[in-house]
């Protein structure tokens, strides 16, 4: 029977899927705003009619069906950076989509202002504020202040240029991620955060602890030669029987 072969390669398809979502998690530990994720596994269970003594009635595979994102909050950063923006709490800043795309949401606050004036991600893409326009600072404007409630103050003369839009989601965890830090609504209506809490010349680093990640790598990288050793042996007891078996015949 080949039962203990499909067990062994179930687990080890789920530990190399496991092993890629890890692999990610290190190579965005820098990432400003990025949230890790991790794998969810589940017995999936086969009911069987044979003479295998080893496997009575059922079978058990593994199965990872999905991936969950750690929400917890990354540490700050001071940077000083006038457009280095990020929020304490619930919350994600509300970016313009592609080519006219759907809203997208992050809670990456390096910003920076393009050609056009206009406050933008580091891929370009526009900045909404609370009316769902792009944000544009003249640059007639010298020295801005960027209060909690996402106000952009004109220092000179203490004017209102304009406020950043922050929504918060019920369902967080359905978020669609499109990009490493950036994510869809996927069906959910983004409500407005009465009272934010953005801080200015900070940012949120990935909430990723590298130590933690690269010991579940060599974790991950053992288990995954276990069950390789497995197979071979598997494979090496299989050739050894019907070897005994054709000389038992021939005799």
């Amino acid at each position: 029977m080949d039962n203990t072969t499909y067990i062994a390669l179930s687990r080890q398809a789920a530990l190399w899927n496991q092993l890629e979502v890890v692999a990610n998690n290190l190579a965005n530990v820098n990432t400003t705003g990025f949230k890790g994720t991790d794998t969810l596994f589940a017995q999936y269970v086969v009911r069987v009619n044979n003479d295998d003594r080893t496997f009575k009635d059922k079978i058990a595979f593994t199965h990872d069906f999905g991936l969950v994102r750690n929400l917890s909050q990354g540490a700050f950063n001071y940077t000083g950076n006038t457009f280095d923006l990020s929020l304490q709490g619930e919350g994600y800043f509300v970016v313009q989509g592609r080519n006219g795309g759907a809203d997208q949401y992050t809670r990456a606050g390096s910003f920076t202002l393009d050609s056009n004036s206009q406050l933008v991600t580091q891929e370009g893409a526009p900045v909404l504020s609370t009316n769902g326009a792009p944000i544009t600072i003249p640059a007639t404007v010298g020295e801005i202040m960027i209060q909690g409630d996402g106000s952009i103050i004109n220092k000179a003369t203490n004017a209102t240029i304009d406020r950043i839009r922050v929504v918060r989601f019920d369902r967080e965890r359905d978020l669609k991620q499109v990009t490493g830090t950036a994510f869809e609504a996927n069906g959910q209506q983004p409500i407005d955060e009465p009272q934010p809490k953005v801080a200015q010349g900070v940012l949120e680093a990935s909430n990723v602890n590298g130590i933690s990640e690269m010991t579940r790598l060599i974790a991950l990288n053992r288990a995954y030669g276990d069950v390789t050793k497995l197979v071979e042996e598997e494979h090496d007891r299989k050739r050894r029987a019907s070897d005994l078996f054709s000389r038992q015949v021939n005799a």
